[in-house]
């Protein structure tokens, strides 16, 4: 006889299209009710959604219910953790998504146990990784609902293993969502027309004799009375029912030897919407999210290791500070863009807060150890954040009275300049009172530097001013280096790599939007604009040259709404095209004046290569998609070849392999030769219905019963949006060299003047006057370096042990690595995410990680 496991739980949004303030005030009754109904029934649990934040957020408001809290925690009736927030899950980093589990496991700590399983109820689709990610973090099941194909499994319970098949993780799929059993009822309509119909559509395709139940809903109440209810429907039903929760129900299902296997993502739209084109609904958020990632993984926490190797006190605290801020953004329906504008507003501001905190640490360490190391006003102290040693061209900032600074024994090239004007009647105040000067003019130099810096470490260099009237050459509206060469010509570019090519390699495409915050849509019979060039300016330097592409169009104010038909608006864009030499990318700059409602638009890279597959990054691995969309009518959604990605797409022949890399941009879609990158979608409403990509209902719940529609005036994106991308050209497809050079993409370093020219270039500098902190004499430090082929994927302080370092290492290609342990030093271990020490070698399995615990 089946065995039907229910499980009481409530779904949480923190904010969707209400506030979170907004959802911590429904809490306090919610939650209240149901400790008050769990302390009155003993043989009852409740799962409260997989997130601790929405707890920590609870007893911020209710301190006194903390010890009743940790009371049922620990009789394991209230079900808790493990992660931060419910987090997006397709559009953010592998570390975004550990650190998620991390902290909300150390978070759940607190409280007592936590659900070892990576339970996910809403998120909009996976990534194939998530076996990775969740092995990593102790995790080894996972219960979800969105994105699953139920016939390319064969179930709906079965193991699901990561694409270099080192990891795995036994799956639950919801077929039928988190509320299949919402609002229990014991009598004879809920049991036959809601519960049994249910089973009955799970029995189609799992073979197996248990089968799961979620009762409950969002912001749901905890079920009343549940022991006597399922007793009644036990009564009444044909199968047999019992109370349980996802724990045990995964280790029952964790025991059959008959589970499928299943390698690969879930983005299909067969049984519910995965909202696939959400990958650019409100690019403000994915932009922001995205500056706040990298700053944090790529400079603050190696930074913040930098700091303490040389005795800096700075909290960790302040990283995990700013972490919650971006956890908080990266929640599903926040990072999809499906929220109102109030919102909206409320994850930029966010956002905003957790960026200050990075570059905060980022400027403290800056500071202090310049003045450690007496740092003078004509030296620079450069920093690297990588655990590799450098030897190439970085970008810094340089503040000088000259307008032609170098950088000692460095080639110097000044890329831009800012000159700030002299002001008289500037307040000085020394000892002897206060004093009234001229305060003098000075430049704002982005400097392009070759330099050669120790690995995960810093060392300082001489800066020499001086004037110079020199003129940059002009071209005739090409660029070059040895490698690659640029021609603009009759508002087409043309491309040259290899002696092969490329004609008009670079398009803008603008079409009309008729979705929403969700999903873009094609608008019935819209009309397509193709954005021409209309201007080209290029500077040749010595060590780097650019192109820079302008043009203007008039397009219709909005093709959706009849409001504005007829009405024209102006859109101006320009595209920057950077090279240096030797170097087989094209760095490129986008930015476009949006004037104009209901609209998509895309840049375009013609590569020259006809595949019917593209190579897509994932956290920690490469994924092959074909490009080919079989239709599919009865599905809950349009199924589209819209993908998103992690850092790099590429199409990939016999003799060139052509790569898009981007930290900004997460959508692109392959249309024969031709990868289309989006750069924005712009809609003015949170869920409509009957959409050409998404037909039937409105998403977001606009269209239920008493619910109304919602304008987001604020989606439009009105104003100017900023992406930089790459293209590069390889002769293969090579994970290693691609991930490689989607690290070294970012040519900007950590730098510190001890300037007096403007102490708000740093926010901090002019607060950080006289701090107590030893001296030192050493002006170049390198604490490790580590041999070019190891992938470093993170590096920041351990959070058990403040005299170690994690430093965690990923494999993308499709063999093991098997790792020296000699190049950590003696004091080295595997552990996991959670530092729990691992039995482990150092190996890395394909398409995963390895986690180091390093003391010093």
């Amino acid at each position: 006889m089946k065995k039907i496991s229910i499980v009481n739980h409530t779904h949480w949004d923190r904010e969707w299209y209400f506030s979170a303030e907004d959802s911590i005030f429904l809490s306090d009754k919610l939650f209240t009710d149901a400790i008050v109904e769990l302390e009155n029934h003993p043989g009852t649990s409740f799962t409260l959604d997989g997130q601790i934040s929405i707890l920590d957020d609870y007893i911020k408001i209710r301190p006194e219910m903390l010890g009743r809290v940790k009371k049922l925690v620990d009789n394991g009736q209230l079900i808790i953790g493990p992660w931060y927030t419910q987090p997006d899950a397709l559009h953010i980093k592998g570390e975004s998504l550990l650190r998620n589990g991390m902290i909300g496991i150390f978070d759940s700590k607190k409280y007592g146990q936590y659900l070892h399983v990576g339970y996910l109820p809403d998120t909009f689709g996976f990534n194939s990784q998530i076996p990775v990610i969740l092995n990593e973090l102790g995790l080894h099941s996972f219960i979800f609902w969105r994105g699953i194909n139920p016939q390319k499994i064969g179930g709906y319970y079965f193991n699901w293993k990561s694409l270099g098949k080192g990891n795995q993780v036994t799956a639950v799929n919801m077929p039928q969502g988190y509320g299949t059993g919402m609002l229990l009822s014991d009598n004879h309509a809920y049991v036959d027309k809601r519960l049994d119909t249910a089973i009955e559509f799970i029995q189609k395709f799992e073979k197996g004799n248990d089968i799961l139940i979620p009762s409950g809903n969002d912001q749901l109440d905890i079920i009343k009375d549940f022991q006597r209810k399922i007793k009644n429907i036990n009564k009444i039903g044909k199968y047999d029912y019992e109370i349980s929760d996802y724990q045990t129900f995964v280790d029952k299902v964790s025991q059959r030897d008959d589970l499928p296997e299943y390698i690969g993502e879930f983005i299909d739209p067969v049984l519910a919407r995965v909202h696939r084109s959400s990958s650019s609904s409100r690019m403000n958020i994915k932009l922001k999210s995205r500056r706040l990632e990298n700053l944090l993984i790529k400079k603050a926490e190696p930074m913040l290791v930098i700091g303490r190797s040389v005795g800096l006190d700075i909290s960790q605290q302040l990283l995990i500070r700013s972490w919650k801020k971006l956890l908080e953004s990266q929640a599903h329906d926040s990072m999809a863009g499906s929220v109102t504008d109030p919102v909206e507003q409320d994850i930029m501001h966010r956002l905003t807060e957790g960026i200050q905190i990075a570059e905060d640490i980022v400027n403290m360490v800056e500071n202090l150890i310049a003045k450690k190391i007496n740092l003078t006003k004509d030296e620079i102290l450069l920093f690297n954040p990588d655990g590799h040693r450098f030897h190439g061209y970085k970008t810094v900032e340089l503040l000088t009275k000259s307008n032609d600074p170098k950088i000692d024994n460095c080639v110097t090239e000044i890329i831009s300049q800012e000159y700030v004007v002299p002001r008289d009647n500037v307040l000085m105040q020394d000892e002897t009172g206060d004093h009234y000067i001229k305060e003098s003019g000075y430049y704002i130099s982005k400097a392009l530097v070759k330099v050669e810096l120790p690995a995960l470490g810093y060392k300082v260099f001489k800066v020499i001013s001086h004037d110079s009237s020199e003129k940059m050459q002009q071209s005739e509206n090409a660029i070059s280096n040895n490698i690659l060469s640029i021609n603009f010509m009759d508002g087409k570019v043309d491309l040259t790599y290899q002696n092969q090519i490329l004609k008009d390699v670079l398009l803008i495409e603008d079409v009309a939007n008729d979705g929403d915050t969700y999903d873009f849509s094609p608008l019935r019979n819209g009309q397509k604009f193709m954005l021409p060039f209309d201007h080209c300016e290029t500077d040749v330097h010595h060590d780097f040259s650019k192109m820079i592409l302008t043009g203007g169009q008039e397009l219709p104010k909005s093709q959706v709404e009849n409001t504005y038909q007829g009405q024209m608006e102006k859109v101006t864009y320009r595209l920057t095209m950077f090279l240096l030499p030797n170097d087989n990318r094209i760095r490129m700059q986008f930015d476009f004046d949006n004037t104009v409602l209901n609209h998509r638009v895309r840049v375009g890279l013609r590569t020259g290569i006809h595949a019917k597959t593209n190579i897509a990054s994932v956290p920690f691995g490469f994924i092959e998609r074909d490009n080919e969309i079989v239709p599919h009518d009865n599905w809950a959604e349009t199924p589209v070849n819209i993908y998103p990605f992690d850092s790099s797409v590429s199409l990939s022949n016999e003799n060139v392999t052509v790569t898009a890399i981007s930290k900004d941009i997460s959508e692109y879609q392959q249309s024969d030769d031709i990868l289309w990158l989006t750069i924005l979608t712009s809609t003015n409403e949170l869920g409509k219905p009957n959409l050409v990509y998404r037909p039937g209902r409105a998403s977001g719940d606009t269209t239920k019963q008493g619910h109304v529609m919602i304008q987001t005036p604020d989606g439009e994106l009105l104003g100017s949006i900023s992406e930089q991308f790459s293209v590069l050209f390889t002769k293969k497809m090579d994970h290693l060299n691609i991930q490689q050079a989607v690290n070294g993409d970012d040519l900007s370093i950590p730098s510190y003047q001890e300037q007096e020219l403007n102490l708000f270039h740093n926010r901090l500098d002019n607060k950080i006057q006289f701090p107590t902190i030893e001296k030192s004499e050493i002006r170049e430090l390198e604490l490790f370096n580590l041999p070019k082929d190891y992938l470093i994927s993170s590096i920041y302080p351990s959070y058990t042990d403040q005299s170690a370092i994690i430093v965690r290492l990923e494999n993308v290609g499709e063999n093991k690595i098997v790792l020296n342990k000699d190049d950590f030093g003696k004091n080295v271990e595997v552990v996991n995410a959670l530092e729990d020490k691992e039995n482990l070698d150092f190996t890395i399995a394909p398409m995963s990680v390895i986690s180091l615990k390093i003391n010093y």
